[in-house]
């Protein structure tokens, strides 16, 4: 009897409903999933952890790439070698800039819009990036073209990348095709970079835009009242 007088004084169901309210209380993962700088975060440290694993991708490649050395004769090796060590460096300054980029997220002011900062963010930080890394392998591209010359083949590792400048290479023509892979690389690197600025510079004005017509929408509003 003093259950069923419990019961409809609805004393033990407001005890079930206290205890699920406690334990699921959805409250403060709703406030985190509203928070800009909360998925800001979220995004810079996915981020980060992709410019670390595409690190350890090209070193494992300039590891795997040493094998190749042995194909070539004493100048072309001497050429290889060249390409190699500065295919480290242009890997360790891209991965660098990439993660302290990726790191620079957190730091962008709070607004309506969270999400299209950071992809204009990352459009343009992967146009300096292709940019940068060209430029520091141009000079290395042209002396692997002059020093290894037709030895060079799609098994020569990640010198390969100026096999295209190769296509019609003979003895007579070897240094025009170094001059042309260093003239090229910066073209190419160049028009990749401006690619990605235009793109970014579009998102940007397109989000002004559009902050600008909800500002416009908003005061004519309060006029009509």
């Amino acid at each position: 009897m003093e259950l069923w007088e419990k019961i409809k004084n609805n004393e033990i169901v407001g005890k079930i409903v206290a205890f699920f309210n406690k334990y699921t209380n959805v409250k403060p993962v709703v406030e985190v999933l509203q928070s800009a700088k909360s998925i800001q975060k979220a995004i810079s440290i996915i981020l980060r952890i992709f410019s670390i694993i595409f690190g350890i991708a090209l070193f494992i490649v300039w590891i795997v790439s040493w094998r190749y050395i042995n194909q070539f004769k004493f100048f072309g090796g001497v050429g290889y070698l060249i390409w190699q060590l500065a295919f480290l460096y242009a890997g360790i300054m891209v991965t660098k800039i990439l993660y302290q980029r990726f790191a620079g997220i957190v730091d962008l002011p709070e607004s309506e819009y969270v999400i299209t900062p950071i992809i204009a963010l990352m459009t343009v930080t992967f146009g300096e990036v292709f940019f940068i890394f060209l430029a520091i392998m141009s000079a290395p591209a042209m002396l692997a073209i002059w020093l290894a010359g037709s030895s060079l083949s799609f098994g020569s590792g990640t010198v390969g990348l100026v096999l295209p400048f190769l296509a019609f290479v003979n003895p007579g023509n070897i240094f025009l095709a170094g001059i042309g892979a260093l003239i090229m690389f910066w073209v190419i690197g160049f028009l990749v970079l401006i690619l990605s600025r235009l793109l970014t510079e579009t998102v940007l004005a397109l989000v002004s835009i559009a902050n600008d017509a909800s500002i416009l929408r908003v005061q004519f509003a309060e006029k009509k009242k």
